[in-house]
Parts: structure tokens; C-alpha cells; sequence
């Protein structure tokens, strides 16, 4: 495979700008599973390992901003970390590295719409 080999999606992130109401939408009306909530920030459990999360408008990690979404996750395996780092780079990219220690490793670039991509190897 010549790509950056992903896995799956770790987590995808939408600004909203009433957190009850959309906490209410997708818990009442979706019927997802609210994993944890804060005064900013709701996270939902999507399927095996991904999740969703809600955030009013603010900057995240890798300077992700609001619009349509703030950034979105792409799970990438531990052995493949270091040839997605090298690919980025090759491609020109100077990504923004992160170390959740227990929960992985995760690189961070921005899109050509400004759209803040995160490879991450949190297996969920």
C-alpha cells in the first residue's frame, strides 16, 4: 500500500452553538450513548471505539476552529506512526505532534479548507 494505512475513525467533531440542545438531539432523538459531558464539550459513543463529539465554538488541539466541524480523527496502528510522519513531511506538511501517552500518539495537519486532520493511534 502506498498511502498512510488507516484503520478506521477515532472521532469526529461538530461545532454547535447550543450544546443542551444538540446533547438533547443526539441523545433523545439519535438515541447515542453520552460518554461524557462537560460545560463546553459532549462526547457519544459511535459504533466500536469512535466517537462524536459536540463543542461550542472554540480553538482545540493543532489550532482546530469551528465552522463546519473542528477536526476530525483517523485511527492509524502504532507501526505505522512514523511512516505517517514521514509521508506528511514528504508531502510537504509540517504536522503538529501530540503524546496522550496510554491513549497514543496523534498527528495533526490542516486541509486546504482549513479542516484540522488528526491520525491517531488510540485504538478507542
Amino acid at each position: 500500500m502506498s498511502g498512510i494505512p488507516v484503520t478506521g475513525v477515532n472521532e469526529l467533531v461538530l461545532e454547535v452553538l447550543d450544546l443542551d440542545r444538540a446533547v438533547d438531539f443526539y441523545s433523545d432523538v439519535l438515541g447515542l450513548e453520552l460518554a461524557d459531558r462537560s460545560e463546553q464539550r459532549a462526547w457519544f459513543k459511535v459504533g466500536d471505539g469512535a466517537r462524536l463529539g459536540l463543542w461550542t465554538p472554540q480553538v482545540g488541539i493543532a489550532r482546530g476552529r469551528g465552522g463546519v466541524h473542528v477536526h476530525y480523527a483517523l485511527h492509524i496502528s502504532e507501526d505505522a506512526y512514523d511512516g505517517a510522519l514521514a509521508r506528511l513531511r514528504e508531502h510537504g506538511q509540517d504536522p503538529h505532534e501530540e503524546d496522550f501517552e496510554e491513549n497514543g500518539r496523534a498527528l495533526y495537519v490542516t486541509d486546504p479548507d482549513g479542516n484540522v486532520v488528526e491520525l491517531w493511534t488510540w485504538a478507542g
